[in-house]
């Protein structure tokens, strides 16, 4: 829930929104999401064990948190590299979906994880609540600015 979930959400709101800090903002944006990836890594890591010691079904749950964790793992080319428009595209896109499966795997996983997960449901969602409301203004000031 942390790496995935909230992390990754506040290193992308990093990269989007605070590029009048240069170089701060990319330093900020590549080491929160460099600790999410490797705090999911563990995650997912925790999760094989955990499979296995509970025998638990959890292959969608699972095969989410794998798709996240390879979809975020493509390096950036230089900024010459005839690619690099492509990464570019793939790197904004591509981390829009990774962010919108990682909200929609947290509540599942919360889900399979607790009988009633009603109060850890409402507390992840007043936090993406929180973290959309603060990305809308932060759009609206962006989009202001340009």
């Amino acid at each position: 829930m942390l790496s995935w979930g909230i992390l990754m959400i506040i290193g992308a709101m990093a990269g989007r929104y605070f590029k009048q800090w240069d170089p701060i903002w990319f330093y900020s944006h590549a080491a929160i999401q460099s600790c999410a990836f490797l705090l999911g890594l563990a995650g997912i890591i925790a999760g094989f064990v955990l499979e296995d010691r509970l025998n638990a079904e959890v292959d969608t749950h699972k095969a989410l948190g794998i798709l996240i964790l390879v979809m975020a793992v493509f390096a950036r080319p230089g900024k010459e590299s005839k690619v690099r428009k492509y990464w570019n595209w793939y790197h904004h896109n591509g981390g829009r979906i990774v962010i919108l499966i990682a909200i929609a795997n947290v509540f599942y996983g919360i889900h399979l994880g607790e009988d009633d997960g009603t109060s850890w449901n409402a507390a992840y969602a007043v936090v993406i609540s929180i973290l959309f409301l603060l990305s809308i203004i932060l759009e609206v000031k962006l989009w202001r600015q340009n």
